[in-house]
């Protein structure tokens, strides 16, 4: 099963992790000072929410693909150019998922849901629609991120059959990484509150370093779902060829 303590564990205790989280959250850091200095439509802005962006999908893609592929490491190298090419990769094969499910949840949106004349069935109705398109994105995501193949976002039975458990545990995932936060983030918010207040630069650093620490662990849970979610047509297959082998023994 999924565990997000073995992606606590795992992104915290590899060599130089906290390096690498350092240098990752640069660029988040950058673009969130340009915010609180009301600097949304400077050019320097757009570059660094550019590669915040960049930065974030591709801890993200590469965590997965990591911990999927049985490595010894579960974070990205320092190699910026890898993260860059990752992140632009997992983008280009998201846009046909995305263009679609978009779609769809636009439409329900937008169409089906201001005919539904009972609010609570309404505001139902659009949270499941967001749930669902939501989790066919991720589930796209945790198969192009395998082998970083763009043929595998393709395979619409994979998605069919896996989609609404990966719905389920990215619910529980979500769930227990607003804990995680609470503890860490929270209480160091906490305590500079107290002694300090949150209006300062490290305080900020900290925001930023959690968003890009919160990417490495969805991607490490991702990772881990594909041995449960994406993970079961295999083993189907595997069980078919061992049956069928017991079976010519058995002939013979």
């Amino acid at each position: 099963m999924a565990s997000i303590k073995d992606a606590l564990e795992e992104s915290l205790n590899e060599p130089n992790s906290l390096l690498k989280f350092f240098i990752f959250t640069l660029p988040v850091f950058g673009a969130f000072c340009c915010y609180m200095n009301k600097m949304q439509n400077s050019v320097w802005f757009y570059i660094l929410a550019f590669l915040s962006v960049i930065v974030i999908l591709g801890t993200m893609a590469r965590c997965a693909n990591n911990v999927m592929n049985y490595r010894d490491y579960t974070l990205p190298t320092f190699n910026v150019f890898t993260l860059f090419f990752d992140a632009i990769r997992s983008i280009i094969a998201l846009i046909p998922a995305l263009a679609v499910n978009g779609g769809i949840a636009w439409f329900v949106i937008t169409k089906l849901v201001p005919m539904i004349s009972v609010e609570p069935v309404a505001k139902g109705v659009t949270y499941i629609t967001y749930a669902v398109c939501g989790a066919i994105l991720l589930t796209v995501f945790m198969l192009f991120c395998k082998k970083f193949s763009f043929a595998n976002v393709f395979d619409l039975k994979a998605i069919s059959d896996s989609c609404i458990d990966v719905m389920i545990q990215m619910i529980w995932m979500v769930v227990q990484i607003a804990i995680i936060d609470a503890v860490i983030a929270g209480s160091l918010t906490y305590l500079f509150w107290l002694f300090i207040g949150i209006e300062n630069v490290v305080m900020y650093f900290v925001w930023c370093m959690t968003v890009v620490f919160n990417a490495a662990l969805v991607g490490n849970y991702l990772g881990q779902l594909n041995y449960e979610a994406l993970h079961q047509e295999e083993e189907k297959i595997k069980k078919k060829k061992e049956k069928e082998e017991l079976n010519q023994l058995k002939k013979s």
